[in-house]
């Protein structure tokens, strides 16, 4: 392990079968069974390159509303970059692999030798897939400089701005790995031409993005939910801020049109909540719960009152009723995640 990570500023297993439980492509019959436990809550809270190249301006943050947000071209990402917020982030990350079945990535590449992890947050993905690819050279990009002093020896962080142009060569990488960034990007095609454009030929782009839209199979949710009221209200939000939330519906089609081939999407229903009856569904639930219930002032609190106008009192009633809803037992709610990858053509030329 090396004892400093490297920070620069600069602009720029094969899927597994069709038979994963929580997996589903273009079977919307499939419904997350049940448990059958009649309580109305799920309970409390508990339930729920060098350093020296960087700018200083870099290292600095905006505090709003009691929260951390990054300096560096600020207001261009909605998410704050404190330690509650990297907490909340690292909890999605277990979360994730659960859903993979303690996988990274879906994207049937052997040896992968250069890898991007775009938007790395708090860099835990690539320093898992550096732990697990020693022979690998793992660059993390991010705006905000939140990853950890101690990182294995193949991996490097740099702030920047993946909407940017991006100063790596071309036909560089092996895979390109991005996560999780609705409502940050304003114009995801050129972001996928960028992506095309510097992984080498036969190299891969493996996504993984989250529906913010509740949804429930047995019509469980009460009137005026609380939840369903989240997923409008954000969704418009966020079209009105210009960076769609709604990425999981589109790229699939966004990444084949850049010139990808053998793309697949996989999607997954994710219970919010320990309701399901079935095990591994269940333990995902209680991450989830966990996940959305910690997560979600940072979630709100940028986009409401900047975007919206909105008092930061008026954003904590909407948050208390959201969470309530949360644990709200009876309510049998989910979302889906989507993995799209697909590969450059071994022939391709940018």
């Amino acid at each position: 392990m090396s004892s400093q990570p490297s920070f620069s500023t600069s602009n720029s297993e094969a899927m597994s079968s069709e038979e994963n439980a929580t997996a589903f492509a273009e079977q919307e019959e499939i419904h997350i069974p049940i448990e059958d436990d009649h309580d109305s809550a799920y309970g409390g809270d508990d339930a729920v390159s060098d350093t020296t190249s960087v700018a200083e301006s870099i290292w600095k943050h905006r505090y709003e509303n009691g929260r951390r947000y990054h300096k560096y071209r600020e207001g261009a990402y909605w998410g704050p970059n404190d330690d509650a917020q990297n907490d909340q982030l690292d909890i999605g990350h277990h979360m994730m692999r659960l859903m993979l079945d303690d996988r990274l990535h879906l994207a049937p590449i052997e040896d992968p030798q250069r890898v991007l992890d775009v938007g790395c947050g708090t860099g835990i993905w690539s320093i898992d897939f550096a732990d697990e690819h020693p022979s690998s050279e793992v660059i993390g990009t991010d705006l905000s400089p939140i990853q950890p002093a101690f990182v294995p020896p193949n991996v490097k962080f740099e702030v920047d701005d993946c909407t940017q142009p991006w100063m790596y060569p071309q036909n560089h990488f092996d895979l390109v790995h991005i996560r999780c960034l609705y409502g940050s990007v304003s114009d995801w095609p050129a972001l996928y031409r960028q992506a095309y454009d510097h992984i080498k030929p036969g190299g891969w782009i493996h996504q993984l993005e989250t529906s913010i839209q509740f949804k429930s199979d047995d019509d469980s949710f009460p009137p005026n939910s609380a939840l369903l009221e989240w997923s409008d209200l954000f969704i418009s939000t966020t079209e009105k801020f210009g960076k769609t939330m709604r990425v999981i519906d589109s790229m699939k089609r966004w990444i084949t049109d850049a010139g990808f081939e053998h793309v697949r999407e996989v999607r997954y229903k994710v219970p919010v909540g320990p309701w399901s009856s079935d095990p591994k569904l269940k333990e995902l639930g209680k991450w989830n719960l966990l996940y959305c219930y910690h997560g979600c002032e940072g979630w709100a609190m940028f986009l409401l009152t900047n975007v919206l106008g909105w008092k930061p009192e008026e954003v904590q009633v909407l948050l208390a009723k959201f969470k309530n809803a949360l644990k709200d037992r009876k309510t049998h709610a989910y979302y889906e995640m989507s993995v799209v990858y697909g590969r450059k053509p071994e022939t391709a030329s940018s």
